[in-house]
């Protein structure tokens, strides 16, 4: 599999309220060669089933959620 030119890191945190919008506005951009990594830090909202439809829909997105709340500095992928 190819690897793509550029990979997006989006860190959410209950995001339910923008993250559908955030996703297409990304994913309808003319330059299409990136992959998106989303990485959940525990959110209690409706975040995990969006991205996750999302990522169905779209190979370029991949999507990570942690199980506890990590902090902002360090919900980001290795």
């Amino acid at each position: 599999m190819r690897k793509p030119k550029v990979s997006l890191c989006m860190p959410v945190f209950n995001g339910a309220n923008f993250i559908d919008e955030a996703l297409a506005s990304i994913c309808e951009q003319t330059y299409a060669d990136f992959e998106l990594i989303v990485t959940d830090n525990a959110s209690s909202d409706d975040t995990a089933d969006i991205v996750r439809r999302w990522a169905e829909q779209d190979p370029r997105i991949r999507y990570i959620r942690n199980d506890r709340n990590i902090g902002a500095a360090q919900n980001s992928p290795d």
